[in-house]
């Protein structure tokens, strides 16, 4: 399929219990200069009023379609992106979130970039943090890379799912979302991606994504809840990137460090989840390498290890 400025934008939204962000997320994606798009809105099984506002935004405009994930794929958002990848007909796709919101010149800026260059596989926009009521942050983090892979793992570049607008030729035929994480997801698709087949990327110097913080994201649920079911789900993550990057053999000592020192965090929610203890300490001895930087780190996970069995916490000696 030819590729030119009025070509087909696949916009992908996985939708649970959004009731109270989802008509904004929608209107602003009708709001956009950028006018040939599709919006595959996906129901994850809401219990609230997110399938009613959905389809009558479909009523109103035949540019959005509602499906529902079937139901024999696992609930999450992994598999919702997935279906909604399975049914789009663009020849670009952006996965969004449906409690975020789109600048209005979202997709034309960086559809325009693959006109220019039709042989780019992702262009990226930046991410403005907001609390409703005021811009918290411009968020920095995504800059030019040499060493994208292992930077982008070590955190010292990031972005979000919502900063890219992908060529559908590059995702055909490669694993999407691992629709058995409920955490961890983003980063999981990104490392495999970056594995498998280095992209060619341009980055924007464009605010696109408006991010909204609230107590029902994600994030607040991994980390501030105490949400150890989904704590465990990331631990499952780090797991698979690894096997990943020893696969490629991008697996070395500077990233060995950074995978133990976030493994040993998720000591908490192996025990509370009665998962294997001895499977925990088996692959964080893997990635173990005699030095001070492991010391430390099996030091807090031995106090913290013993810490639960004597008295049933002992989070404070992984901080």
């Amino acid at each position: 399929m030819s590729k030119d400025f009025n070509s087909l934008v696949s916009v992908i939204t996985p939708v649970y219990n959004r009731q109270d962000y989802l008509t904004e997320m929608i209107e602003s994606v009708i709001s956009q200069s950028y006018t040939n798009w599709e919006l595959l809105l996906i129901d994850d099984g809401s219990a609230d009023n997110s399938w009613k506002i959905m389809q009558s935004y479909a009523a109103f405009d035949n540019r959005i379609k509602v499906l529902k994930r079937p139901s024999n794929r696992l609930k999450g958002g992994n598999a919702a992106r997935n279906f909604g990848f399975e049914n789009c007909l663009g020849i670009y796709v952006n996965w969004f979130d449906s409690d975020d919101k789109m600048h209005p010149n979202f997709i034309e800026r960086k559809t325009k970039s693959f006109t220019v260059n039709s042989e780019l596989d992702i262009v990226f926009s930046k991410t403005i943090k907001t609390n409703f009521n005021e811009i918290i942050v411009y968020d920095k983090r995504l800059k030019p890379s040499e060493n994208l892979l292992e930077e982008y793992i070590l955190k010292k570049i990031s972005w979000y799912l919502p900063d890219g607008l992908f060529s559908k030729s590059y995702l055909d035929n490669k694993l999407l979302f691992d629709e058995n994480l409920l955490a961890g997801q983003d980063r999981d698709f990104y490392i495999r991606l970056l594995c498998v087949e280095k992209p060619r990327i341009e980055i924007l110097e464009f605010y696109g994504t408006f991010y909204r913080i609230h107590t029902a994201s994600i994030s607040q649920k991994i980390y501030r809840n105490g949400n150890y079911k989904m704590q465990l789900t990331h631990y499952m993550s780090l797991i698979n990137q690894v096997g990943i990057l020893k696969q490629y053999n991008y697996l070395n000592i500077d990233l060995k460090k950074h995978y133990a020192y976030e493994i040993s965090k998720r000591l908490p929610a192996v025990i509370k989840a009665q998962n294997s203890v001895s499977d925990y300490f088996s692959f964080l001895f893997g990635l173990s390498t005699f030095n001070l930087h492991t010391i430390k780190i099996w030091a807090k996970v031995m106090f913290s290890y013993i810490s639960f069995i004597f008295f049933g916490k002992g989070e404070r000696f992984l901080k």
